[in-house]
């Protein structure tokens, strides 16, 4: 070390401290890194400071030395954080900021490996790092405004006139609240002033309102889709207009229709991620508006995931019930048909948990014991929910109905599994439960039959995916119970009749061929190619196809087992049967001759080869709403 420096034991100086650098001393108050850097080089001698912490304690000192020792302490302490900090973002504090302007010129800063460092942030720089060292989050706050904001909508560039618009707003705000208690619109609301401050939520009240025939649901279909891609996905808006308009949407989304709903889905889950992201799961002091699109986004997510059999994400907590609460007090009548909606969705919830839960070791002998208390808790809710049913429109108690035969068709689903039957698949708990899924099955489609055309247009989607549960469920009890019956009876006879009490009981080709043409009515002029775009047209034209491969089905069950062939007469002049006549059958040994089934089954052999039939995929499609 050069002999002119002070022998005095030093710290690194303050600038090189300061920028956690290596400090080499270079000459008496000058250390080489701050010699090449053109900087002031302070030291802090140890000895000298320990001295002075111990004269600023001891009794006599002057208090105004003290005071300015303490001082550089704080300002040693805060230089050492800023240090920190600014490490952190690559960035050099500002340990000096007296070097001339030319020296910093001339010489850029650079590291201890000679490379250029980034440039030192000035105070205001230093404000802001510590501003962002406050917020965990990382960039900018999303927007909150539309990107889409004075577009011209479709009224504006003449698609749809004013009048209609009207009309559609009109409609929403009058008759599909019922089915959708969850978006509402002040009394007095216009398309006009929608369409100007929530152009997305109007757009969504157009495609649900305007029905499936219109010739602007494709173009409504992709202005939406315009909105969501833009806004939602590209900007990450997030408002509460936007959760509205997509509750809307996804509650009556018809088109297109796609295997597996792949775009539903990503509406539904939108609709979960945007709530999140507002804050409406902890948010303290909700309006009316936010509890609605609470409860609607979990009844909505709820209801279509726990169909496609998908974890469901947004459970039914305390801030449910608080939301429930609060809606009872207010002024809008639909408020109150909130209830009913969560209480059942919930309940189905809890049967798709205990379902779960059931495995087929021992599963047998937790059937009744399982059914019999998720019936006693279904006693309870059902007794609460048809409560509140006498103050609500007609078009909210079949909803709500509807979903009772749902919750009724599901309490007897254990019977399907046949895993939980192998040692006793004729169990008369089981053939009772087959019978109850059928009778249910019967009671919903019935239902939904009997709808005028105006609420078939309302009907929402998780509404459908229990009609089409009930399409599925009830052949797949029939063909159960036709296999119990073949297979377990030692009575030609007695089998016969029983056979025949559960097809009559089903009358399943008529009653989804009558389904179909009621769910029909939304599609008065679309050619076939249209109606397979749309999801519920699809499912009529796969309801009918079931209705013709029913027969056959049912023959290659009942066929086997009686002792009687399959042959159907051709003569489509001729009462046929669906388990035909084997001609060499004796009489006097009991064997029936003649197979009373319905005649609507004897002109089916010439439709459809058998091998063709998928039915197993086609009846996927019901119970998985696929």
């Amino acid at each position: 070390m050069n002999a002119t420096i002070s022998a005095v034991k030093r710290r690194a100086c303050v600038a090189c401290t300061a920028a956690k650098a290596k400090c080499t001393p270079q000459a008496v108050n000058m250390c080489q890194r701050c010699a090449r850097l053109g900087k002031s080089c302070t030291y802090l001698d140890l000895p000298q400071t320990k001295r002075k912490q111990r004269a600023a304690g001891a009794p006599g000192t002057d208090s105004g030395c003290s005071r300015v020792q303490v001082l550089e302490k704080k300002v040693d302490q805060l230089m050492a954080q800023l240090a920190a900090l600014t490490g952190q973002n690559g960035q050099t504090p500002p340990d000096d900021t007296s070097a001339p302007a030319s020296t910093s010129a001339s010489n850029p800063p650079t590291n201890d490996l000679g490379l250029p460092r980034n440039p030192e942030p000035d105070s205001t720089a230093i404000a802001a790092l510590l501003d962002a060292a406050k917020d965990p989050s990382h960039g900018l706050d999303p927007p909150t405004g539309s990107v889409l904001q004075g577009q011209p909508s479709i009224v504006d560039r003449g698609l749809l006139s004013a009048a209609e618009a009207e009309r559609l707003v009109m409609t929403f705000r009058l008759d599909f609240v019922h089915n959708f208690p969850f978006v509402l619109l002040a009394h007095g609301e216009t398309a006009a002033r929608l369409r100007c401050q929530e152009p997305f939520l109007f757009l969504c009240i157009v495609a649900a309102t305007m029905g499936s025939a219109h010739t602007l649901r494709h173009t409504v279909a992709e202005e939406i889709m315009k909105h969501v891609t833009l806004r939602a996905v590209v900007r990450s808006e997030r408002n509460l207009e936007l959760l509205r308009g997509l509750l809307v949407h996804s509650a009556w989304y018809s088109y297109p229709g796609e295997r597996y709903h792949p775009r539903l889905l990503l509406l539904v889950q939108l609709c979960i991620s945007m709530l999140y992201d507002l804050g409406l799961h902890r948010k303290a002091g909700l309006n009316a508006d936010e509890r609605r699109a609470l409860l609607g986004t979990y009844w909505l997510s709820a209801g279509f995931y726990g169909t496609l059999g998908r974890p469901i994400t947004l459970k039914h907590d305390a801030r449910t019930d608080e939301c429930i609460e609060s809606l009872a007090s207010t002024a809008q009548p639909s408020d109150r048909w909130i209830a009913p909606f969560i209480h059942l969705q919930s309940f189905l919830s809890t049967i798709d948990d205990v379902y779960a839960s059931i495995h087929a070791s021992g599963g047998m002998a937790l059937v009744p014991v399982t059914r019999g208390s998720l019936q006693r808790q279904f006693d309870i809710v059902r007794k609460r929910v048809e409560k509140d049913l006498p103050g609500c429109p007609p078009s909210t108690a079949n909803a709500v109905h509807t979903s009772i035969e749902f919750i009724a068709i599901r309490l007897e689903e254990l019977s399907l599994r046949e895993n939980l039957w192998t040692t006793d698949p004729a169990n008369p708990v089981r053939t009772t439960m087959l019978m109850g899924m059928i009778q249910h099955s019967k009671e919903l489609i019935h239902a939904i039959t009997s709808l005028p055309a105006s609420e078939i247009a309302q009907i929402t989607i998780p509404t459908s995916a229990h009609i089409c549960a009930a399409v599925g469920y009830m052949p797949s009890a029939v063909m159960t119970l036709l296999n119990i019956i073949t297979t377990g009876s030692s009575d030609p006879v007695e089998a016969q009749v029983q056979v025949q009490a559960v097809v009559n009981e089903a009358d399943y080709p008529a009653l989804i061929t009558a389904l179909a043409t009621s769910l029909e009515t939304k599609f008065g002029g679309m050619s076939p190619a249209d109606r397979e775009m749309d999801i519920v047209g699809s499912l009529c034209s796969k309801m009918r196809l079931l209705a013709r491969c029913y027969p056959y089905q049912v023959r290659a069950v009942v066929g086997v087992g009686f002792g009687v062939g399959t042959a159907v007469s051709r003569d489509l002049g001729q009462d046929t049967s669906m388990m035909g006549v084997d001609a060499n059958v004796d009489r006097s040994a009991g064997t029936p001759l003649q197979a009373a089934w319905p005649s609507i089954y004897g002109d089916l052999d010439d439709m459809f080869p058998v091998e063709d039939i998928q039915w197993d995929a086609l009846l996927s499609s019901f119970t998985g709403f696929g």
